[in-house]
């Protein structure tokens, strides 16, 4: 009898940014990979308009996670972030199920609380977004074990919705970098400052380039008043939150993607510049180099040097057919690395060793999905 996974995510909202990506990506995937079926708990409904979440919430989420467990209607449980986690150690022992953690990045890696310490060491597998969360994890952490590797994709349905090529309409010109991020004061390590410092720059060789930033938080009053104090104000574009339709048509109508972050447990924002073709600038700080060849389908920058950040978004702007070339490689990176099947292969592999116990004890582990 094959195992009952269950999963526990923060959000499948389509506002919740990159870790709701990765928890819808986890369900689907936990879903097809144990016959479809697979409950999920969430703390903010998938239809919610805001993210904030009340004390009420909280209880509500824990409460059910709790009762999930206790009335027998899962084996395992598949936490898609640490804070999820946390709520595993808080239900009594007897009732708990064994549960893996998704590892994204910062959230790991930095100081942990007592009840993070122990949600890490209780878990029966660990699973990480790229080699380089997992290596900053354990050197932060030497008692965690080693995390299985599971380089992030795209949802089979975006990846083909951008497979098929539609001409820019070049709605904010023809020289457009682009960063979809959340602009968060809690987050100033994405590279929005940067690419504000580096555009005296930018503009000084190309005065029609402009600077789109997608995303919505707290942080955007401070940064449009950096770039009207730097003069660069009127070339800054803000978007707000844009559902994944509009996201897909400013991949698409952008010159350059650019978010030379130092923080990025992986970046799932360059796949989709990707596969809507646009070369891509990261930073040497982070897990961008995981993503980006070096002078083949982008340009990796030290975070903190914002003239070389300058110096290569403007050859980038200047050279249409070498951004073509970029992207197009791109596109092969995307296909070749971080395809759908491959991040379910590995997401299945590691969670099948982990819970599918009594399958292996009785022989009859079935064959999981291949490529």
């Amino acid at each position: 009898m094959r195992s009952r996974p269950a999963i526990g995510a923060i959000t499948l909202n389509r506002r919740g940014g990159g870790v709701a990506a990765v928890s819808r990506l986890l369900h689907q995937v936990v879903s097809e990979g144990w016959g479809g079926d697979c409950r999920a708990v969430t703390l903010v409904d998938a239809a919610a308009r805001s993210l904030e979440t009340g004390l009420r919430q909280r209880v509500s989420f824990g409460a059910r996670l709790t009762w999930l467990q206790a009335s027998g209607r899962c084996d395992w449980m598949m936490c898609t972030h640490l804070s999820v986690a946390r709520a595993q150690e808080l239900i009594p022992s007897p009732l708990r199920r064994p549960y893996a953690v998704f590892l994204h990045g910062i959230e790991a890696w930095r100081p942990l609380t007592a009840s993070q310490r122990s949600a890490l060491r209780g878990a029966t597998v660990l699973l990480a977004n790229s080699a380089y969360t997992s290596a900053r994890v354990v050197a932060a952490h030497a008692w965690v074990r080693p995390p299985a590797i599971c380089p992030l994709t795209l949802p089979p349905a975006e990846a083909d919705a951008d497979s098929t090529h539609v001409a820019p309409r070049h709605m904010w010109g023809p020289h457009a970098v682009l960063l979809v991020g959340r602009l968060a004061a809690a987050e100033q390590y994405k590279g929005h400052d940067q690419l504000i410092d580096a555009w005296p720059a930018v503009l000084a060789e190309i005065p029609d380039a402009r600077l789109v930033f997608v995303g919505d938080g707290d942080d955007l009053p401070r940064l449009r008043a950096k770039a009207q104090a730097l003069g660069v104000g009127s070339s800054l574009v803000t978007t707000g939150f844009l559902d994944d339709r509009v996201i897909r048509l400013a991949y698409r109508d952008a010159a350059v993607f650019a978010m030379p972050s130092r923080n990025e447990g992986f970046g799932i924002v360059y796949l989709e510049a990707m596969a809507a073709g646009l070369p891509c600038i990261g930073s040497t700080d982070d897990a961008a180099a995981e993503i980006i060849e070096d002078g083949k389908s982008g340009f990796l920058v030290e975070q903190h040097n914002p003239m070389a950040l300058a110096q290569r978004l403007v050859a980038l702007l200047k050279d249409p057919a070498r951004r073509r070339e970029m992207g197009g490689r791109g596109r092969v990176l995307l296909d070749q690395r971080f395809s759908y099947s491959q991040f379910r292969d590995r997401v299945v592999a590691a969670l099948s060793a982990a819970f599918d116990v009594r399958e292996r004890a009785a022989g009859r582990v079935e064959p999981r999905l291949t490529s």
